[in-house]
């Protein structure tokens, strides 16, 4: 079983990188991008990880399978994954050295600005959203403008342009315009998507109570009315990883936000992530992370 990671992204309100054979950005742009050294252990990458910021992964070459939260996809140029916070996901790549991408990684909150100033941009997103899939397939022309808006802000940011924020965030708002507007693209469904809806609604239900102590691999096969035993087997089959391993990645996840808050204690924080104990939170949280929550808080404060 490989192992899973959640990856705390820390910096600016974005980051964004540029990966192929003869480029690699993190170097160029580590002044920008302050994780920018974590980022660069390639192979943390393709294990299960999360993230709590938005990922958007702009596929430009190679052979790649792409994995998120129990779908599967095939990604071909011209594919953007747009990954949520908290979601589960890898790449399984068949040879790194012809793996070309650009990705980008948004804090939340600034998603929330340009979605509250723009109604068809937050429009847009639910729309992406609701249509059940995480790659959206680009029409040439608009993938093309939108690989030109990152490579601008790319150079950008290799000038020493970034204290002009304000210049980044428009390439960055107009950028996230174009992969959204449904005019220009079309979901690129995943080789699940046609049979297996009832995983979704599964998934659906443990993010809505995931922060409940008493969910359980019983609460939520009796809900389904599915036997435990299959639903265990069915679980780990779409999800490549058990149930409560799954649960508790999100939950640790989860607390990593609250602990960079700082604005409760390690043991409020374990109780408002569904953890039982802190006991059973502080085990976790070390043997995940390798490194114990109160460490993690000094850090921020």
């Amino acid at each position: 079983m490989k192992q899973s990671v959640f990856i705390p992204v820390m910096g600016k309100d974005f980051e964004i990188y540029y990966f192929n054979k003869k480029y690699y950005s993190e170097d160029r742009l580590k002044k920008y991008n302050e994780s920018a050294e974590k980022f660069s252990q390639l192979e943390t990458l393709f294990h299960l990880h999360s993230h709590d910021v938005y990922e958007f992964l702009l596929f430009l070459g190679g052979e790649c399978k792409f994995f998120c939260e129990g779908k599967t996809y095939f990604l071909k140029r011209g594919d953007i994954v747009v990954i949520p916070p908290y979601a589960v996901h890898e790449a399984n790549v068949k040879d790194i050295n012809q793996y070309e991408r650009i990705i980008l990684h948004i804090s939340g909150h600034i998603m929330e600005d340009f979605s509250s100033s723009s109604p068809s941009l937050k429009e847009n997103i639910v729309y992406q959203k609701t249509h059940g899939s995480y790659v959206l397939h680009l029409h040439s022309k608009y993938f093309q403008e939108v690989i030109s808006l990152f490579h601008d802000i790319i150079n950008r940011i290799k000038n020493d342009e970034e204290n002009f924020s304000f210049t980044l965030h428009y390439l960055l708002f107009q950028a996230l315009q174009k992969i959204f507007n449904p005019e220009g693209s079309l979901a690129n469904l995943s080789i699940k998507d046609q049979v297996d809806q009832r995983f979704v609604s599964i998934l659906d239900y443990i993010e809505l109570h995931l922060t409940e102590p008493d969910l359980s691999l019983e609460k939520v096969s009796n809900h389904f009315h599915l036997n435990k035993y299959y639903f265990s087997h069915y679980f780990k089959k779409n999800m490549n990883l058990p149930f409560y391993r799954y649960v508790s990645l999100k939950r640790l996840s989860y607390s990593v936000t609250l602990i960079k808050q700082n604005e409760f204690s390690i043991e409020t924080i374990a109780m408002k992530c569904g953890f039982p104990d802190y006991s059973s939170f502080y085990r976790l949280f070390k043997k995940e992370y390798n490194l114990s929550p109160k460490n993690l808080q000094k850090e921020y404060k």
